[in-house]
C-alpha cells in the first residue's frame, strides 16, 4: 500500500508530519480501518499532516532479508528509517505540506525501528550534523519493557527459527488476544480477515527477548533525545498493563527532556482498533503539535 497524504482544514503555524509504523501481521491499512477507526480523522481536524508505510517484508515494500549475522529485523528497520525511509517520506510529504519536522508513531512490532531510527537522528543531532529528516518526537503504543505473564490471553507461543515468512494467526484468535469482545465496536471484527498479514518471521525470532530487550536500556533508548510519549493498554496480552510499567518504559529514556506515558484504563492490545481509538489518535496528534512547537523554539 503506498504511503497517504491528507488535504489538510487549517493553517497550523507550526506543525510535523506523523509517520505511522504498524505492527505485526498488519499493513499501514491498519491506521485506516474504516471512517470511524482512521488517523485521518485528527489528521485532518487539527492540521497535522500524516502517512504510514508499509514495513520491509509487508505487501510489496522491499523485503529486509536475508537478515545479516549478529543484526535483526528492527535493527534493519531502523537503519532504513535513518538512512532511507524517514528522508524520502520528508521530501515528498513532509517540506510540501511545509511542515518543520517529523513524529513517528509505532505500533508494538513498528515501536523497536522507531526507537532505533530516533536514536540514530538524535546522535546526529547532537553532534551537530545536519540531518535530511528532522525528527521531534516519537510515540508508542503496544509495546513496552515488561512482557505480560504468559496466560490464555495469549495464543500459543510459535518456533519461527528458519522460517522466512510466516502466516498470522487465524481471525478468531487474533480477536481475541488483539480486541477481547466488549473492547471495540462489533462492526471492526469484520475487517480483521482483510487486515491480516503474513508477517516476516525474523521480525519475532529471539528479537524482542533478546536483540531488542537486551540493549534498550543500554544502548538506543538512552540515545533518545526527543520528546517520548508511551500508551500502554490496561487490557494488552501481551505487556503488563499497570503504572510500574509506564514509568520502567519511561526510565529507559533518561537523555529526553520530556518523556509523558499513561496507561489507557481497560483498553485491549490494539488501541487505534477500539472504542479508545480517536481518544488515542487525538493525543497522539496534539502530542505532534507540542513537539512541532517545541522543536521551532529549540532551533
Amino acid at each position: 500500500m503506498k504511503p497517504f497524504t491528507l488535504t489538510l482544514t487549517n493553517d497550523a503555524k507550526f506543525k510535523s508530519l506523523i509517520v505511522g509504523l504498524h505492527g505485526g501481521s498488519y499493513s499501514s491499512a491498519y491506521f485506516h480501518v474504516d471512517e470511524k477507526h482512521t488517523a485521518a480523522l485528527d489528521s485532518n481536524g487539527l492540521g497535522v499532516p500524516w502517512v504510514a508505510i508499509d514495513r520491509p517484508g509487508y505487501k510489496g515494500s522491499t523485503s529486509s532479508y536475508p537478515i545479516p549475522e549478529g543484526s535483526s529485523y528492527h535493527e534493519i528497520l531502523g537503519d532504513w528509517l535513518h538512512r532511507l525511509i524517514l528522508s524520502a517520506l520528508w521530501q515528498e510529504f513532509g517540506k510540501p505540506q511545509d511542515c518543520n519536522s517529523m513524529v513517528l508513531l509505532g505500533h508494538r512490532l513498528g515501536t523497536p525501528g522507531a526507537v532505533i531510527a530516533a536514536a540514530e537522528l538524535s546522535g546526529e543531532a547532537e553532534a551537530g550534523n545536519p540531518s535530511s529528516s528532522p525528527l521531534s518526537g516519537i510515540i508508542t503504543s503496544g509495546f513496552g519493557t515488561q512482557a505480560a505473564t504468559i496466560s490464555d490471553k495469549q495464543p500459543q507461543r510459535r518456533r519461527l527459527t528458519g522460517v522466512a515468512r510466516a502466516h498470522p494467526l487465524p481471525p478468531e484468535v487474533k480477536n481475541a488476544v488483539m480486541l477481547p469482545q466488549g473492547t471495540c465496536d462489533p462492526a471492526i471484527y469484520a475487517h480483521t480477515a482483510r487486515l491480516n498479514e503474513p508477517f516476516p518471521a525474523a521480525e519475532h525470532d529471539v528479537a524482542l527477548l533478546t536483540v531488542f530487550a537486551a540493549r534498550f536500556r543500554t544502548e538506543w533508548a538512552p540515545r533518545v533525545r526527543v520528546p517520548v510519549m508511551i500508551g500502554i493498554a490496561e487490557r494488552d496480552a501481551w505487556w503488563k498493563g499497570d503504572e510500574k510499567h509506564v514509568r520502567d518504559s519511561a526510565a529507559a529514556f533518561r537523555a529526553s527532556h520530556k518523556v509523558e506515558g499513561s496507561v489507557v484504563r481497560d483498553a485491549p492490545h490494539n488501541l487505534e482498533m477500539s472504542y479508545w481509538a480517536q481518544a488515542w489518535y487525538a493525543r497522539c496528534f496534539g502530542f505532534g503539535l507540542e513537539c512541532a512547537v517545541g522543536f521551532a523554539r529549540a532551533g
